[in-house]
């Protein structure tokens, strides 16, 4: 007779994936540890997924690494527009408010793909994000071929996907990782309109 597989504890189990990959990378994380958190057995959750790669990609999916990166090109297309940096939060930018409810929505697979990849096919991802943001901020600079400014503003954003990722590792309720995701992002436009700011008085 085939095993019937229960759909709650499929979600348990994903949950409690994405939390460990979250907390531990891909190398560290153990299915015993995974199971304990889903209130299952190890042996268990072979029945769910043949082995720790096959769980890891239910928990992150390419079709949501995908549409991550998406959501993320369009939030960062208003970096080329003309507007203040500062007025690009979720109240001011439809395309952050899309990327803000996605991260709420997908926190433990979002920190994963952010900053806990290594190890797995999505480890290039973040080294990606990085240079499509660096690049994409640069062009609002007047003096965007400063090795410098490259420098800075790739170290900015690098710890931009750290910080992010610890929310979303730190806060479970999503009115929580927005409030937070709020504060941080107030704080990061404020320093980059600065930037753009002083670079224009120079290039004066």
């Amino acid at each position: 007779m085939a095993q019937v597989l229960k759909e709650e504890l499929r979600a348990r189990i994903l949950r409690a994936a994405g939390s460990e990959f979250a907390a531990r990378g891909f190398a560290a994380a153990r299915l015993a540890d995974i199971a304990r958190q889903a209130g299952t057995t190890a042996s268990n959750l072979y029945k769910y997924a043949p082995d720790k790669e096959a769980l890891f990609l239910q928990a992150v999916p390419p079709q949501l690494a995908a549409r991550h990166m998406k959501l993320l090109r369009a939030r960062l297309a208003g970096f080329e527009q003309g507007e203040a940096w500062t007025s690009l939060t979720a109240e001011g930018s439809g395309a952050a408010a899309a990327l803000l409810a996605f991260w709420a929505s997908h926190r433990h697979a979002v920190a994963i793909l952010l900053s806990n990849a290594q190890g797995t096919r999505y480890e290039p991802l973040r080294e990606r994000m990085i240079v499509e943001m660096t690049t994409r901020a640069l062009q609002r600079f007047p003096h965007g071929g400063d090795p410098a400014l490259a420098f800075v503003l790739r170290r900015i954003l690098s710890g931009t996907l750290d910080t992010i990722s610890a929310i979303l590792r730190e806060y479970e309720r999503p009115e929580d990782i927005r409030k937070a995701i709020r504060h941080f992002w107030r704080f990061q436009l404020a320093g980059l309109q600065a930037l753009l700011v002083e670079g224009s008085r120079e290039k004066g």
